[in-house]
């Protein structure tokens, strides 16, 4: 064990003296040192705060930098000596910023709104960062700050904070990089990075092989609506209506998507997106859903105004759940599809295909075809 550093009568004299800017950085490391000891008296510690006080002060950087260091992990050091360091030029603050456990909210706070961009950059990588704390650094509209903090593990985010950075920065590779390795991320935050990832997609097909836009864009929301599907399979039961409120709001529950997440068996979100559209609670949804009858299901497509070309695609899902009694498995979802398969090429004679996702994509355009008022196949 490293004996503690002693503070000499000595060394308080250097101060007064002609002590050079290294020997007053060594003498604030062992005030320090004597500080952080818990059995030492109160007259000890009030003379060692007075000297962190006028070192705190020194014209030189070396010993306020030497200071920060040596003050950062100590959850007893002095606040406001603390906050004095915080306050300092970025080179002495960010050791105390990025460590200092006397730091509260309030404080990290003023020092990201009105501090510099290396200054928040400190601050997001804290140990741990809350949630409050990493709005206002959201805030900031610092890319370098903002890919930090998300980098961090031990930062808190609303989920709102969340869809923000998805939204400004998910075609940035510096951020989005950084948020989709987090753990943590909720499915609206996924779903958004889902789409942002689809846009460069497209500008990838338009510019390189020289497609037309609305071929690139069919291929564009083909892929985002097979992409957030297969993200709806490890979404827990309660967030699926959530997801489905923001697909809704941004325009994104679209037909073709409900009859891509109803065929691979995803009968919670085809229930959700149908009390959404319908605005009706979904209990009541669900009931129309599986009515023993064929009416309830036809009605609830009136009333949601989905394309009448894909009616009979939902009821063959609805009937093989029910037959299957479906249950989520791994064996239980590929039956489930190959089963969708055989029942869509039945249902509709002039489909040809041998791949679900191939019909699928078939569909989706003839849903586009009678949305637009031109012929359809019949149901």
């Amino acid at each position: 064990m490293v004996p503690e550093l002693e503070l000499s009568t000595f060394d308080v004299a250097n101060l007064e003296g002609d002590a050079s800017p290294e020997a007053r950085a060594a003498i604030g490391a062992k005030v320090a040192a004597r500080f952080g000891n818990v059995l030492i008296t109160s007259r000890e510690r009030e003379i060692a705060r007075e000297i962190l006080a006028y070192l705190v002060q020194d014209a030189a950087e070396l010993v306020r930098a030497s200071l920060a260091r040596s003050l950062c992990q100590l959850p007893g050091a002095p606040k406001d000596i603390i906050i004095s360091l915080a306050s300092d030029i970025d080179e002495v603050a960010q050791p105390v910023l990025e460590a200092s456990p006397v730091l509260e909210d309030e404080d990290l706070l003023a020092i990201v709104r009105k501090g510099s961009a290396s200054k928040q950059t400190a601050i997001a990588g804290r140990s741990t960062v809350s949630a409050v704390v990493s709005d206002a650094l959201v805030a900031s509209e610092n890319r370098s700050v903002v890919a930090r903090l998300v980098r961090n593990d031990g930062a808190i985010f609303r989920d709102e904070t969340l869809i923000k950075v998805a939204d400004r920065y998910g075609d940035d590779d510096l951020v989005a990089e950084s948020l989709v390795r987090r753990e943590d991320l909720p499915v609206t935050v996924i779903e958004r990075l889902v789409s942002a990832v689809s846009d460069e997609l497209r500008n990838y097909l338009v510019e390189r092989h020289k497609m037309t836009p609305e071929v690139a864009s069919q291929l564009m929301r083909e892929s985002r609506e097979r992409a957030t599907v297969d993200l709806v399979d490890g979404v827990e039961g309660d967030d699926i209506p959530k997801l489905i409120r923001q697909l809704s709001k941004s325009g994104r529950l679209t037909p073709s998507l409900i009859l891509r997440a109803v065929c691979m068996g995803e009968m919670r979100f085809f229930e959700a997106a149908m009390a959404e559209l319908a605005d009706i609670p979904e209990a009541k949804c669900r009931s129309l859903i599986h009515d023993e009858g064929s009416l309830g299901l036809k009605a609830l497509f009136v009333r949601s105004r989905l394309p009448q070309v894909l009616l009979p695609a939902f009821r063959a899902a609805v009937g093989i759940y029910k037959e299957m009694e479906y249950t989520g498995a791994d064996n239980d979802r590929q039956h489930f599809r190959l089963l969708m398969l055989e029942r869509l090429l039945t249902s509709y004679d002039e489909l040809e295909g041998d791949d679900l996702d191939f019909l699928l994509a078939r569909m989706s355009r003839l849903s586009d075809l009678e949305h637009d008022g031109k012929p359809a196949l019949a149901g």
